[in-house]
């Protein structure tokens, strides 16, 4: 059990990190012909070639996407919220804020969603800590969006990443209630509807073709963040629950952070810091709240 349970912490780890390059990488993209319509169709139609490609040369990789197909309307459900409003409204929201206030508002919006949402869909019971622990997430938010660096009040860029973090949060407690399993086969259905579902704004923006330049970030964009991110959270959510799972991806931002700073010499700047302490605390709290004694706890789950 214990292993379990930090093998899921691990995984919930691996995809902060890795969905913490997904602003440098679109940043970077913008200086080329795409929009962030074609940034986040391309990223998704990526990731279900390489996934594809990988079913041709698997035989149980195929017939895990096989087994899979009884739960098609609940993954198309799932897709549309984790790729559709996650990728597209993330992306566009790049294009008109700095990447660690996209982030910071993204995940937290999506954690209050999944705070509510797995209480009322999941039944997960909150101890006292935890509510400490969102309270305390909330004043770190509220002081990121109003400090100096982050573009000032609810601008165009907050409201998008907003979207996109509601949609990320449903996408965690519907996956959890739906139980859906199945590893890369799991993924690939979800970037199969995805690259329907992106195809739309992409065509109605009109449809452009990227620069040769633009192909290892595109590559890189749909290999770590969309294959790799997305299996890492799928995967914990088999060991840890919903709202869990959101806690510990939290360190997102702070991942990201680092990264804007490295390449685009974004920073975080004064009171900011602050901000970014207490979500830090926010997500020590949830991680170590008492849990219940052998048992009971997770073997009830």
């Amino acid at each position: 059990m214990k292993n379990t349970y930090t093998l899921g912490i691990i995984l919930a780890l691996g995809a902060a990190i890795l969905n913490g390059t997904v602003g440098i990488l679109s940043k970077g993209l913008f200086s080329s012909s795409l929009t962030p319509a074609a940034v986040s169709f391309y990223k998704c139609f990526i990731a279900f070639a390489v996934l594809s490609t990988f079913a041709i040369l698997n035989s149980n990789f195929r017939k895990n996407i096989i087994m899979l197909t009884k739960n098609v309307k609940a993954i198309a459900l799932c897709s549309f919220l984790g790729i559709f409003v996650l990728y597209f409204f993330e992306t566009t929201a790049y294009k008109y804020a700095v990447v660690p206030f996209v982030v910071f508002i993204l995940l937290g919006s999506s954690v209050l969603t999944t705070f509510v949402f797995s209480s009322l869909l999941l039944k997960e019971k909150k101890n006292k800590l935890k509510y400490v622990g969102l309270i305390l997430l909330i004043i770190g938010l509220i002081i990121m969006a109003l400090a100096q660096g982050a573009t000032g009040g609810l601008s165009t860029g907050a409201i998008l990443a907003g979207i996109a973090g509601i949609g990320y949060g449903l996408f965690l407690v519907l996956t959890k209630k739906f139980s859906l399993e199945g590893g890369l086969s799991l993924i690939w259905y979800f970037m199969l509807f995805g690259v329907i579902y992106l195809f739309v704004p992409f065509y109605k923006e009109g449809i452009v073709m990227p620069e040769f330049s633009s192909m290892p970030s595109l590559i890189a964009l749909a290999i770590f963040p969309t294959i790799g991110g997305f299996y890492c959270t799928t995967r914990a959510l088999n060991y840890l629950e919903a709202n869990k799972v959101q806690f510990l991806e939290l360190s997102e931002p702070i991942f990201a952070t680092v990264f804007a700073f490295i390449v685009l010499k974004e920073t975080v700047q004064g009171i900011e810091w602050l901000g970014a302490f207490f979500i830090l605390i926010a997500i020590y709290i949830s991680e170590y709240s008492p849990k219940p004694k052998e048992n009971f706890g997770h073997l009830n789950k």
